[in-house]
């Protein structure tokens, strides 16, 4: 049995060295037969409660989602499974009202980062790419509207070799445009100690694959987790026939707090590259209300642009979204009083903003 705590299997502190000789023990697992629509009340009462925790406290919807949440309250009698119907009836009325046409729209990308080599053994990571991303191929075929994002073509090698049907069943999806290889290079790599040379390297090795086995290469250069961004990236990334980056780890700085979430990076010889970075500040967003708020109050250039990405699903050692995260993103497609959700396609979200943000800054070096 595999295992790992969420920070590995390290032991005296929260970041170790991995203890090959640790050995967890599962004593106990529960089957369940799930009450579908007790299930779907509790999702639908997520997001109202969400509503009335993180909505302005004077706000109108804010106002009705504490009075539906009291009235579903109310009706809910644990001794008669009939309530749960009424209940129903009251959340979904609620959650039915649309929100204006002209309301941020966020674009709802399932991932979940695998740090390559961290906490766990290279072989832990191979399963954990085996795990997560058959995991994320069974909720595209229960979710239509899913779609899931995977960078770092070594990982995708791995589940080539080890895992065959599962790289066949994610070509297959990628093939639907629904499972997104993404990324461009072999890993997430470091940007700040190596040589140029080496940077290319990570993108002509990671470009290659990708055009061999799912057909096209990448235009999304994909890292999320990474310290530094050395000024020769934009020239690299442009020569690697990719025009867009997405990174998060740089709005995590508490001290220079960067000025921008939508912007141009401009790289030492003039090439420019659109750049995002979520205003949810997280590659592992759980899809719940106070994230979609966050990606509106923490865009810092609306002026410019009236759209954003939230990444969500478990990661640094995988796992990717739940059906939980979802259920409730699907939720929160159109609701008013709150920015509206689409599940989609990373390239797709900055051919948009490209297209239709010509005022955005540019950030030089």
């Amino acid at each position: 049995l595999a295992c790992n705590e969420l920070f590995g299997a390290g032991e005296g502190g929260l970041i170790q060295p991995p203890n090959p000789s640790r050995r967890f023990r599962l004593s106990r697992a529960h089957l369940a037969i799930n009450n579908v629509t007790a299930r779907e009340l509790w999702r639908d009462f997520e997001i109202i409660r969400g509503m009335v925790d993180d909505l302005p406290v004077n706000s109108q919807r804010g106002a009705q989602a504490l009075t539906v949440a009291n009235q579903i309250c109310n009706t809910f009698d644990r001794d008669d499974v009939k309530s749960l119907d009424a209940c129903r009836a009251l959340s979904k009325a609620f959650l039915n009202q649309g929100s204006a046409s002209t309301s941020h729209v966020i674009t709802a990308v399932g991932n979940c980062h695998i740090d390559t080599a961290w906490l766990w053994p290279f072989d832990e990571t191979k399963r954990k790419v085996a795990r997560s991303w058959s995991t994320q191929v069974r909720l595209l075929e229960q979710y239509p509207e899913f779609t899931f994002a995977a960078s770092q073509a070594q990982q995708f090698k791995w589940l080539k070799e080890l895992y065959p049907e599962v790289f066949q069943q994610v070509q297959a999806k990628a093939q639907e445009g629904r499972f997104i290889p993404i990324g461009g290079t072999w890993v997430e790599m470091d940007c700040n100690m190596p040589s140029g040379e080496a940077l290319v390297r990570q993108f002509m090795f990671g470009q290659r694959f990708f055009e061999k086995h799912f057909g096209k290469r990448c235009k999304v250069f994909w890292l999320p987790d990474t310290f530094g961004y050395s000024a020769q990236l934009p020239q690299i990334v442009r020569q690697a026939d990719m025009r867009y980056f997405f990174t998060q780890k740089l709005s995590w700085n508490n001290i220079n707090k960067f000025p921008n979430t939508t912007f141009y990076w401009e790289g030492l010889d003039g090439s420019r590259v659109l750049t995002h970075m979520a205003p949810s500040e997280t590659y592992a967003a759980q899809g719940n209300v106070s994230e979609v708020i966050k990606s509106v109050e923490n865009h810092k250039d609306l002026p410019y642009t009236n759209e954003s990405m939230l990444l969500y699903g478990n990661g640094d050692g995988g796992g990717g979204p739940l059906p939980a995260m979802v259920d409730r993103l699907l939720r929160l497609q159109n609701i008013d009083g709150l920015p509206r959700v689409k599940f989609g396609d990373p390239n797709e979200f900055y051919e948009r903003v490209e297209a239709n943000s010509p005022d955005l800054v540019t950030w030089k070096g």
